[in-house]
């Protein structure tokens, strides 16, 4: 079958330094003319739309349309097929060793929940949003950190909702759990923390012990958890 786009601007949009995810969406894009949600779902995405921002932020113009399919309500992706004028550079493709190295440095542990994951589920995140700072000069692990990919679905939704989502100051993202998880003011521009906990092995027993506690207060053990934190630090 034959691509419904340009040959020219085929060419171009290929040429493009796109996200792996990205590339792989403008391909089926290009051969059918069209990417819907369900697509993306069975090309292994079940964040849909960051392929498709990936898309935008390499200068690809898309037009969306809402459709149902199989009876269900869902978004349609395609093409316009309009050359821009190369003002953006897209993101830059990281290279296998670069973000290894990334995984090494934070011993394959997820920069924000902590747990530990095999260097292809990890994803090397910006620290920054692309789309509020673009890409540096040249690569730095400093700039990026790995995300599990269930944080990293997270971010992308507190993200893109934030309110510095459209002012683009950097300065906020980097004072945010989401830049800076380590050392952080707000989440999102919103005064808060969060811990992180997990229980693995033999501690599987402390977390069962909890959750019973928790049932028993009808409370949950979140409530629970931070009522002893809080307890023990007032005694600290």
């Amino acid at each position: 079958m034959s691509s419904p786009y340009p040959e020219a601007f085929t060419a171009w949009v290929l040429s493009l330094p796109l996200s792996l995810r990205a590339k792989r969406a403008v391909e089926r894009m290009i051969s059918q003319g069209y990417v819907t949600t369900a697509d993306l779902n069975q090309m292994g995405y079940d964040h849909p739309p960051r392929a498709i921002a990936d898309i935008k932020d390499a200068g690809v113009e898309i037009k969306m349309n809402m459709v149902f399919v199989a009876g269900r309500r869902m978004a349609r992706y395609e093409l316009v097929p309009k050359i821009s004028d190369g003002s953006m550079t897209g993101r830059r493709a990281l290279p296998k060793a670069f973000k290894e190295g990334l995984c090494a440095q934070w011993f394959h542990r997820c920069a924000v929940c902590n747990g530990k994951f095999t260097t292809r589920e990890l994803q090397a995140d910006h620290r920054i949003p692309y789309r509020i700072s673009g890409e540096s000069p040249e690569l730095s692990l400093e700039d990026f950190m790995p995300l599990c990919p269930s944080c990293n679905r997270a971010k992308s939704w507190s993200c893109e909702n934030c309110p510095n989502w459209e002012r683009r100051i950097a300065s906020e993202c980097e004072t945010c759990l989401w830049g800076s998880p380590q050392e952080y003011l707000h989440i999102a521009t919103v005064p808060e923390r969060r811990l992180h906990l997990s229980w693995s092995g033999e501690e599987v027993q402390e977390f069962d012990r909890l959750s019973a506690r928790a049932r028993a207060e009808d409370a949950t053990v979140a409530e629970v958890a931070k009522g002893i934190i809080s307890t023990r630090s007032g005694n600290a």
